[in-house]
């Protein structure tokens, strides 16, 4: 699969909140870096999205073009959580069918 058919992939499982579609498109030991730590490996990735990020009823994430180079995915977001709309960013390394790194960026001027 095509890097951005696997970011595809990531942000369907996101809109959808399917955890499982989630932590299928992680590798095993991938890295999901946050503004709250790092999260190492797909079972804690998708523990994360279940315990933490599924918890705001209004998360949204909005994903504007994607940017490609190589193996590296970015993308800017307009990321809806708590009633507000704050601008983010996502670098994601993608190898094969799975996603290697996550890091997410939150613009914190915006909160």
């Amino acid at each position: 699969m095509k890097p951005e058919g696997v970011v595809g992939a990531y942000f369907a499982g996101v809109g959808a909140r399917d955890v499982e579609a989630i932590r299928d498109v992680f590798h095993d030991h991938a890295d999901l870096v946050t503004a709250i730590g790092v999260t190492i490996d797909r079972e804690a990735i998708a523990a994360f999205y279940r315990d933490i990020a599924f918890q705001f009823a209004d998360l949204e994430p909005q994903p504007g073009p994607l940017v490609v180079d190589g193996h590296r995915v970015a993308v800017e977001i307009a990321l809806r959580v708590n009633g507000t709309t704050t601008a983010a960013a996502e670098v994601f390394e993608v190898d094969g069918d799975g996603i290697r790194r996550l890091a997410v960026y939150l613009d914190r001027r915006l909160d």
